[in-house]
């Protein structure tokens, strides 16, 4: 046991300089508001809304237009999970909401491809 020791240490330094480093991107947000027209339920349970504002947090965050129609699910302030459907607001009402999205490189069937990670959660009050 004690002779695989240094061989153990060699391979993960050996390892660690031909591995290209792992860089991680931040979350792009923009504030808006938006009327709700509708919930639908099929194909599963989402809301529909207009885009009455909007507003990008910094300058080359991608953001929605005003005046667009979408389709999303409302997640908690720090999205992490879908908001129980009883707290979801209700056709008419207009709410504020953060669009954050991250932009990455997906792998599906050995195949990498460029995606992007959207979540739509209320703000922190």
């Amino acid at each position: 046991m004690k002779h695989q020791l240094p061989y153990y240490a060699l391979f993960t330094v050996m390892l660690s300089l031909f591995c290209q480093p792992a860089w991680a991107s931040s979350w792009q947000i923009c504030r808006m508001k938006l009327r709700i027209t509708d919930a639908m339920t099929n194909p599963f349970p989402q809301l529909q809304a207009e885009i009455l504002e909007v507003h990008a947090k910094t300058a080359n965050v991608d953001c929605p237009e005003r005046g667009t129609t979408f389709m999303f699910t409302p997640e908690t302030s720090d999205y992490q999970a879908v908001l129980p459907r009883r707290s979801w607001p209700k056709q008419g009402q207009v709410v504020r909401f953060d669009y954050r999205y991250l932009d990455g490189t997906c792998k599906g069937d050995g195949h990498a491809y460029p995606c992007r990670i959207k979540h739509y959660s209320l703000p922190r009050q």
